[in-house]
């Protein structure tokens, strides 16, 4: 995303948004605290839609289940990053542990978790 292509390209387009989406719920959950200092630890929980073209029988059997279709977890977790950014932590290069898993259910959404790393 260079240049002009953020004003532009429908792709960038939805991925700013996803990033202000992400920016503005997670200021509304964490009440303006102090941003956290040192090594962290972050674990993403992406629950992600089942596609109402599925039948019955292969929507109830994909609940939980992993899945294994675009966005990938790494440009999903790159957009939770990038907008925690100044508002849970001064910068994601204090990350240096991360967890991330995508799943099907019933009500898509983004969980995060954030610790505090202490000694290895």
């Amino acid at each position: 995303m260079t240049g002009r292509g953020k004003f532009v390209k429908s792709n960038a387009q939805r991925y700013l948004a996803y990033k202000e989406f992400l920016r503005w719920h997670a200021k509304s959950k964490l009440n303006n605290n102090p941003l956290m200092n040192g090594p962290l630890a972050v674990e993403i929980r992406f629950t992600m839609p089942i596609p109402q073209s599925w039948s019955k029988k292969k929507h109830d059997t994909a609940v939980g289940k992993y899945h294994t279709k675009k966005p990938d977890a790494d440009n999903l977790v790159k957009g939770v990053f990038d907008s925690l950014n100044k508002i849970a932590w001064q910068d994601d290069n204090q990350v240096s542990q991360v967890t991330a898993i995508k799943i099907y259910g019933e009500k898509p959404g983004i969980e995060v978790k954030i610790h505090e790393l202490k000694g290895v």
